[in-house]
């Protein structure tokens, strides 16, 4: 999964992290190449009201938004609980496919990081350190990755971009699995044709 598309979640605007930041997200893997999110994250009182009037009450913007920021996965699931009091949200969802599979069964999880800072917490638990880009340093992304039992061999690697990634070796998935893989396609493109129809008739609101 390219994990730096994952900042989207915290949507609370530039102007709103003036101050440091911390973001958590935590990543579960099957025996699919599937992952369960939960990203969680606590503001101060300004940072909660904008957040709050933006997507706080309105989850499905929030679902929206998400689903912008991560074109490339099906996504179901979605799942927002929030704490006024702690000013604090733990938003999930499932994204299906984070992990690919190659020709000779080999598996693989992007991290989009050059030399992204990795603190093996056991041989299938992984912490990963970011500070995107995007706000200036100002916001820390924690992401935990949690690969299945069944995963061996988890390795460090880099791809041809020079950027991080794992490999892992797992038993391939049943050929049931093919079927849901090649579903979640099919729904990509059916999707991706009425957005292209919406946009044609000037329906679609502009990003």
């Amino acid at each position: 999964m390219r994990t730096r598309y994952i900042w989207i979640i915290c949507l609370i605007t530039q102007w709103a992290l003036a101050q440091k930041n911390s973001q958590t997200i935590e990543m579960a893997i099957d025996g699919l190449g599937n992952a369960d999110l939960n990203m969680s994250m606590k503001m101060n009182a300004q940072q909660w009201q904008v957040w709050n009037n933006n997507f706080g009450n309105n989850p499905a913007a929030l679902k929206r938004e998400v689903e912008r920021g991560m074109p490339g996965y099906f996504l179901s699931d979605f799942n927002l609980e929030k704490d006024d009091m702690a000013r604090s949200f733990n938003f999930k969802l499932k994204a299906y496919g984070v992990c690919k599979i190659d020709k000779r069964g080999k598996w693989s999880l992007d991290t989009d990081e050059k030399d992204a800072h990795l603190t093996e917490l056991s041989p299938t638990k992984y912490m990963l350190v970011s500070n995107p880009e995007e706000f200036g340093g100002q916001l820390q992304q924690t992401f935990v990755i949690n690969f299945p039992d069944k995963a061996s061999d988890i390795k460090v690697d880099t791809d041809s971009f020079g950027n991080t990634l794992f490999s892992f070796t797992m038993d391939p998935p049943t050929s049931g699995f093919h079927y849901l893989r090649y579903g979640g396609i099919v729904l990509l493109l059916i999707g991706g044709g009425w957005a292209s129809k919406q946009r044609f008739f000037g329906t679609e609101q502009k990003k």
